[in-house]
């Protein structure tokens, strides 16, 4: 599932929905490095995040393959969170 966020200019923080001509359509500063960086690193992101994901699934799948539904939904469950909070917590981007 790919990460969606929101752009933002370097100069002036205006949300960058459309680019025109590859300058902030508030401020006209040039924001084509800044895109393809912010690009790369959500390309980035979600390559690691299939990988870790895929490695979890087959972790949990291995792990609780004698367990019942309820104790399967539950690891299912805890995998997904330490996801979440491993991804959130690597890819936070300091101000």
């Amino acid at each position: 599932m790919p990460i969606s966020t929101t752009v933002t200019c370097p100069e002036c923080d205006a949300a960058l929905v459309r680019k025109p001509g590859g300058r902030c359509p508030s401020c006209g500063a040039d924001v084509r490095e800044h895109v393809l960086r912010q690009r790369h690193r959500e390309k980035r992101i979600e390559q690691v995040v299939a990988v870790v994901s895929t490695i979890l699934v087959l972790g949990v799948s291995l792990f609780v393959g004698g367990c019942t539904i309820v104790e399967g939904v539950l690891a299912y469950a805890v995998a997904g969170a330490v996801m979440w909070w491993f991804a959130k917590r690597t890819f936070y981007e300091a101000e």
